[in-house]
């Protein structure tokens, strides 16, 4: 492993002498965890005509599982998750896309353990930020400059679920804003549970706790992350124990459920992670982990946002804890964690299918993947 990771520390080198940031290349952050000799969080150049990875720089993080990168694109948060003694965190980096440099600012603890997901607000006012294990969601404020301030306000869940080796109390899995920011709609994987509480940014506890709706997912499912339609009042829950996805329509007054179909039909114990869609909001993707290690490609009905299973790619590793399409929409890359690898797919924009390109990289346990603003 320690020659793994000189290889890599000497591949940055090389190509960060050597690249050029050109018209044609777009940026990738790569967030990783660091007990398998990852230096923390890697900026690479991604060839929009080949497909091609290359990686340029890196910036030292512990454990910088998930990344967010400011409205201005100037400013990057990476959370550490970590626990107990060497508490959960989230660290502010300035970024330049053009020297791919990440140089720290500070860092701001969560005030729970595990921090695995972190959004930012549309004015770059707040980050909210999901603790699995503390079973919490964080909203800490961002200041003029783009440094943290400490957490403003921490909104404690309680409970538990129907099961007693994963749902022994609350675990938040994702935090993020709703299409208007008028919400942030955080899924509890522990309780079985949606749950939308209005956003404000102009209070300092930005979350009212009074204002709160709740979904119930079915006992057992474990919703985990949720993508929005782009132009349609629909969104889309992956359930990773359940290893389906439910379909929710929403307006000013209620939240309706739509649908719930089958994602990983392989896996005894479904470990369905991420989903994303396409941006014309035709196709849906999902990926699932455990036996699977596949992505689910879905249709999306023109009408009413209901899914229809097309398709099933493998994804060229294992663990697809993460992956992300090109703003283009002509590509798809998957940061498998157990084999540490990255994989390219192109997209076929009419059918939605994937195709394998052979290109890729291999980095230390990648598990998480944003393309930064050009």
């Amino acid at each position: 492993m320690r020659h793994f990771s000189q290889l890599i520390i000497s591949t940055i080198i090389v190509f960060n002498t050597a690249q050029s940031f050109s018209q044609t290349e777009a940026t990738l952050l790569i967030g990783t965890y660091t007990n398998s000799g990852s230096h923390g969080i890697y900026v690479a150049r991604f060839n929009e005509q080949s497909g091609q990875i290359t990686i340029a720089d890196s910036a030292k993080a512990d454990n910088p599982s998930y990344l967010c990168i400011a409205p201005s694109g100037k400013k990057v948060y990476a959370l550490s998750e970590n626990a107990g003694t060497n508490p959960g965190s989230v660290s502010a980096f300035n970024f330049d896309a053009p020297s791919a440099k990440l140089s720290f600012i500070n860092t701001q603890v969560t005030g729970g353990d595990h921090p695995c997901f972190l959004s930012i607000d549309a004015k770059g006012k707040f980050l909210a930020v999901a603790n699995y294990s503390g079973g919490s969601v964080t909203m800490m404020p961002v200041d003029g400059s783009g440094a943290l301030l400490p957490f403003s306000q921490l909104v404690q869940h309680y409970g538990k679920g129907t099961n007693p080796q994963r749902q022994e109390k609350p675990h938040v899995h994702q935090s993020v804003f709703s299409p208007k920011q008028n919400f942030v709609v955080v899924n509890d994987l522990g309780l079985d549970e949606v749950r939308a509480y209005a956003f404000n940014s102009k209070r300092d506890q930005p979350l009212d706790t009074q204002k709160v709706v709740k979904i119930r997912t079915a006992p057992g499912s474990g919703p985990r992350h949720l993508v929005f339609h782009p132009s349609k009042p629909i969104f889309y829950v992956m359930e990773e124990m359940s290893g389906k996805i439910s379909v929710f329509a929403f307006n000013k007054h209620s939240i309706a459920s739509l649908q719930t179909i089958e994602c990983d039909t392989i896996s005894k114990q479904p470990g369905s992670a991420d989903i994303h869609m396409s941006p014309d909001g035709k196709f849906l993707y999902a990926s699932n982990r455990a036996d699977a290690n596949t992505i689910t490609i879905f249709s999306v009905g023109g009408s009413d946002g209901r899914l229809q299973r097309i398709g099933s790619q493998p994804v060229g590793g294992k663990g697809p804890r993460n992956f992300v399409m090109h703003p283009s929409g002509n590509w798809l890359l998957v940061a498998n964690q157990y084999t540490s690898n990255i994989i390219v797919f192109a997209r076929d924009a009419q059918t939605g299918m994937l195709k394998q390109t052979g290109t890729g990289t291999s980095l230390p346990t990648p598990v998480c993947l944003v393309f930064a603003k050009k």
